[in-house]
């Protein structure tokens, strides 16, 4: 069992972009009527998504995000320590988003950036990452970026993908705090025998990018991939996610001694609105504290977690007092991660349109 707690680390602030297009469920070209897409809306949880054109990227999403957190909170880019970017959907193979970020919003030469190519479990993963370099006092400020834009690698004739993926970049902003009195505690967990759930056949270095892998071919009937494109096997990770994200939580409960009836808010990555009622059934947290965001936005990966702190939580984040949250991310590896923390007094930026 894999655990760890950070002390003297606080969460300061939050923002979201996401495109300003919409796409909604209901008239996609998939499907041959609106019954068929209905269907797929009572099973999912997810009406719509948002959608970058051909030539956004999720860096372009994080940029406005980012400036619009370190102008609300007063931060300037060159107070920033540790920059990470949880992101899939790259700019490059080489070289790191994270490096070209650093010039876009003129941090410091000397500021700590790294990129963590996670998926669903990337926010907590990224948490854990980013408040164990700060927790030692050198680093003061921090800011931890989840986004995808998972439009872009799903092909939009693949009805399996395209009603449930959405993209977004989400900023969190972390701060040191010596006095502060409340962990954050974490446990991880990984079946990497899975990797080819959610998978990209092609384009890495194992199987590289050749003329055949850019065809497109009809899969199944109605179905279209190429295969460079991102592929989700449904049953698969149905299976994975009614199992291990309840049981990492459980764990997660019993080893830090949870209160479960003092939890003010579960948040739950945004995969499948029936697998996350699942998982809070299995832990038993009320309907009222667990958010949901994947009506409107689709899954949307690693800023899943953070995007409905965002659009769901501002009110309750950025008052006064505590909010005692767990969380808990799953999905490509297939990886998982859950969490517990406090936080309250925040600076909570609506979501931005790009």
């Amino acid at each position: 069992m894999s655990q760890l707690t950070i002390n003297h680390v606080r969460l300061a602030g939050m923002s979201a972009c996401v495109p300003s297009t919409v796409e909604d469920n209901r008239t996609l070209p998939i499907y041959k009527d609106e019954n068929d897409a209905l269907k797929v809306i009572a099973s999912t949880g997810i009406e719509r998504h948002h959608k970058v054109d051909d030539q956004t990227t999720a860096s372009d999403l994080t940029v406005k995000a980012v400036e619009a957190l370190l102008e609300k909170m007063g931060w300037t880019a060159q107070e920033v320590d540790c920059f990470a970017y949880v992101c899939t959907s790259r700019d490059y193979i080489a070289p790191q988003t994270a490096c070209i970020l650093q010039d876009r919003l003129q941090l410091r030469s000397d500021c700590c950036v790294f990129d963590l190519p996670f998926g669903c479990s990337g926010w907590v993963y990224g948490m854990s990452i980013v408040a164990s370099l700060m927790s030692h006092g050198t680093f003061k400020r921090a800011i931890l970026v989840a986004a995808e834009t998972n439009t872009r690698n799903r092909n939009p004739r693949d009805p399996s993908v395209r009603p449930l993926f959405g993209d977004a970049a989400t900023a969190t902003a972390l701060e040191y705090a010596p006095d502060s009195a409340r962990p954050m505690n974490f446990m991880f967990g990984v079946d990497g025998s899975g990797f080819d759930a959610v998978w990209a056949p092609y384009g890495g270095i194992r199987n590289p990018v050749t003329t055949e892998a850019l065809e497109e071919k009809e899969v199944s009937p109605g179905t279209y991939r190429r295969g460079v494109d991102m592929i989700v096997n449904g049953m698969d990770v149905f299976g994975f996610a009614i199992k291990q994200p309840p049981r990492s939580l459980k764990e997660l409960i019993e080893t830090f001694n949870i209160d479960v009836e003092s939890v003010d808010l579960l948040l739950l990555h945004q995969a499948n609105k029936f697998i996350d009622e699942k998982i809070r059934k299995a832990v038993k947290i009320p309907a009222e504290k667990t958010p949901y965001c994947l009506e409107e936005y689709g899954n949307v990966t690693s800023a899943s977690i953070p995007l409905t702190m965002v659009t769901r939580c501002g009110e309750q984040l950025s008052a006064a007092g505590e909010r005692h949250c767990l969380a808990c991310g799953f999905g490509v590896g297939l990886a998982w991660a859950s969490m517990e923390f406090y936080a309250g007094g925040m600076t909570m930026v609506d979501v931005l349109d790009y």
